[in-house]
């Protein structure tokens, strides 16, 4: 048999206990041992018991090969399901493993973490064909990947994340599924019992990457007119990588709420006094103070305007995304050169 990521999810919901070995291999060495961990959290409580838990690498037992079927049909001296983690695995270990397929499974799940095997590898076959066996590809994360981690991991939290976070945090996480939940699980330690929406600046503080620092010089520069700045910073984010619509999305909310401070100032609030209105974190009030000046609401209206035309065209038209981001964002920050 053989496991996408939906068939994973929803075993682990509802274990079918005919089940009794797996496989994860792939690029994605994060995910594959997220996932053999998991599946071993379905017999286990915790990972902590010698009695029920055995970890094994691969590496280790080549000359000893007879020790993977010891593990497998050793019972547990205080009674219960017990859990073999074979780890490190590579094409050279298959006929080791395929010798002990045999084995008595009944008191053991066996879990298998193996690098990028192909499909077609002998081993990958030789547990999918198993009727008690299953195989599952550990591939780099996609967007919508990442964007699924974001959620649990926040949902689990209670913590809420504005669309213009999430998507920042979809284009900085990286495709290491491990490496992403760490950052992420850094957040939710930084939150702790703050139920407060997460800010954007946060992100940047506890993540704090290079590739994190790159995209918010961008909109820095844009925002305070620094032409030179601008063109510094957008050249090393889209050589790092940077999505020309992450820039446009975060600038439309960073915008947004320039321009809900500067309508609050129309209407006498000390500006002081409306960034804080405005809901703008207050590591960023003195910042956001600077990027209004003395421009009155219409100015922020057109710069998003701006932006949203861009974003537009970027899907429509077929030009180069990156041009027409540059471009918008050019416009946007020689129009707040001047205050």
């Amino acid at each position: 048999m053989e496991f996408k990521t939906g068939q994973l999810n929803s075993f682990l919901k509802s274990p079918d206990k005919s089940l009794r070995v797996f496989l994860f291999y792939g690029q994605d060495d994060g995910l594959v041992r997220e996932s053999g961990k998991k599946i071993a959290l379905t017999v286990l409580d915790s990972l902590d018991d010698p009695f029920a838990y055995s970890e094994l690498d691969a590496t280790q037992l080549e000359g000893d090969p007879a020790r993977i079927r010891d593990e497998i049909e050793a019972i547990s001296m205080m009674g219960g399901e017990r859990v073999v983690r074979l780890r490190a695995v590579s094409n050279t270990h298959a006929k080791m493993i395929q010798a002990t397929l045999d084995a008595d499974f009944s008191n053991t799940l066996f879990i298998i973490e193996a690098g990028d095997l192909k499909k077609t590898a002998a081993l990958v076959k030789s547990i999918g064909a198993l009727k008690f066996g299953v195989t599952m590809a550990c591939y780099h994360d996609r967007a919508q990947d990442i964007g699924s981690l974001i959620t649990e991991v926040l949902g689990k939290a209670q913590i809420t994340a504005s669309p213009d976070v999430q998507e920042y945090l979809r284009s900085s996480l990286g495709n290491d599924r491990a490496i992403s939940r760490q950052e992420l699980d850094k957040l939710v330690l930084y939150k702790g019992k703050d139920k407060t929406p997460l800010l954007l600046e946060e992100v940047r503080q506890v993540i704090g990457d290079s590739s994190a620092e790159s995209v918010f010089d961008v909109l820095d520069a844009t925002l305070l007119g620094n032409l030179a700045g601008l063109e510094k910073s957008i050249d090393k984010a889209f050589f790092a990588g940077e999505s020309p619509i992450t820039f446009l999305r975060l600038l439309q909310g960073q915008i947004k709420q320039l321009h809900k401070a500067a309508a609050l100032k129309e209407k006498g609030n000390p500006l002081n006094i409306a960034v804080k209105k405005a809901g703008i974190a207050p590591f960023n009030q003195n910042k956001a103070q600077s990027q209004i000046g003395n421009r009155p609401s219409l100015h922020f209206a057109k710069c998003l305007e701006i932006i949203l035309q861009a974003e537009i065209e970027c899907k429509k038209t077929g030009a180069p995304a990156e041009t027409l981001c540059r471009r918008a964002l050019m416009r946007v920050s020689m129009a707040n050169r001047n205050r």
